[in-house]
């Protein structure tokens, strides 16, 4: 395949073609003869280090095929999802069992975390990634914390006993799971090994986590929601959505470069779910498909450089993790994504592709991608499905 049209490369906006062999970027040239032009703005594929697909074992919320076809939908062609599923990710079998379950259902490159436990240094050679969960709801090794090196630890960072009770609204909630949860979680993992802190929702974090020089992520909705939005039980999340100042410092912090990442935390729960009582709501907001093309709208209208969004989207989730991705560049995977950059629409959950139905940016502007090429192979042209399942398994920390 060779394409043709305006691309990022290198920090700047070229005019170029692009020769794709075997899944990679094969050359990139002024010119080239056979090319194929793709309108738009061309970028590499955006990376989410942290989504929750929840198969196997909660497929009503969400699957596989459903999952990636809405990374692919939103531009997201690689993807990291969580162990705790049911049953959870903690060893070879359960891991290779759900490789085997959900790898012919990928629209997207994706790869998996294990929980973090004591046989990791085994589990590191399957795959080098593991998922601390210091609260008190899903680490099947109990919030113990542990360490391995040479890995990608994420954590979520929130110590059960300072959560103080059952909340009834989204203020509440942020009460309830007060941002201190957060810190003290942070402040535990000084000096015990590398880490990276999963949805950072608090400045105080910011600090800690350069402190002890651990990364750090956050996501779309502790930047973009806040807590006295109405939202109700759909913007039930842990952490908590806090106030609109922070999510205003957030993105101070994200524009001034002190954020490492974004990443989703796509969470998807059904409508029948969250529409319980506020207590009894499950926590968690579906994202994976809004969140790139709400950031190429912020590109859009000045609130964010092009620069910063593909560092932050693609570019510096793929170091982190040590895979061939997230660049323009010969060598790379020939994961790319096209948009018109003026082609505003509307988020409509009706016009997404999870399962669970439902979105917290109804009505929020956006620039969905026009195209999307995962592995030299395009899934998404015209705004349209045209190829499936064309996603693989990757082991990080391959460069």
């Amino acid at each position: 395949m060779r394409i043709e049209g305006k691309f990022y490369y290198k920090g700047d906006i070229v005019e170029g073609a692009i020769e794709i062999e075997d899944g990679k970027i094969k050359r990139i040239k002024k010119s080239m003869i056979g090319t194929k032009e793709i309108k738009g703005l061309i970028l590499p594929g955006a990376i989410d280090l942290h989504v929750h697909f929840r198969e196997p074992g909660y497929e009503e919320k969400e699957d596989f095929y459903t999952g990636t076809l809405s990374a692919a939908f939103g531009g997201v062609t690689f993807i990291m999802d969580m162990p705790n599923t049911n049953p959870p990710v903690k060893d070879i079998s359960s891991f290779q069992d759900k490789l085997r379950r959900v790898a012919p259902k990928a629209n997207v490159d994706f790869s998996l975390y294990f929980m973090l436990g004591n046989n990791a240094e085994i589990l590191k050679e399957v795959n080098p990634a593991f998922k601390l969960y210091m609260g008190e709801t899903t680490n099947v090794e109990g919030g113990e914390i542990k360490s391995v090196e040479n890995a990608f630890i994420s954590v979520h960072a929130e110590l059960s006993e300072c959560i103080r009770r059952e909340s009834k609204n989204l203020r509440d909630h942020d009460l309830a799971r007060p941002e201190s949860c957060e810190v003290k979680a942070v402040k535990m993992l000084l000096g015990k090994g590398n880490y990276h802190i999963a949805h950072v929702s608090s400045i105080d974090t910011i600090d800690l986590c350069k402190a002890g020089r651990f990364t750090y992520e956050v996501t779309p909705h502790h930047l973009f929601l806040h807590r006295d939005m109405p939202l109700g039980t759909y913007g039930k999340v842990n952490p908590p959505l806090r106030a609109k100042w922070m999510a205003e410092k957030l993105w101070e912090e994200l524009i001034n470069g002190r954020i490492d990442i974004v990443a989703s935390d796509h969470a998807p729960h059904t409508i029948e779910e969250k529409e319980q009582e506020f207590f009894a709501a499950p926590a968690g907001i579906p994202e994976v498909e809004t969140y790139v093309p709400i950031f190429m709208y912020m590109v859009k209208i000045g609130k964010l450089h092009l620069s910063r969004a593909v560092e932050i989207l693609m570019q510096r989730p793929a170091e982190l993790v040590g895979v061939k991705k997230g660049k323009i560049e010969e060598g790379y995977d020939a994961d790319l994504i096209a948009f018109n950059l003026n082609d505003i629409k509307k988020i409509r959950a009706k016009d997404l592709h999870y399962k669970c139905g439902w979105t917290p940016y109804e009505g929020f502007n956006a620039l969905f991608p026009h195209t999307v090429i995962v592995g030299g192979e395009t899934v998404v042209e015209n705004y349209e499905l045209v190829g499936e399942r064309t996603g693989k398994f990757v082991r990080i920390g391959g460069e």
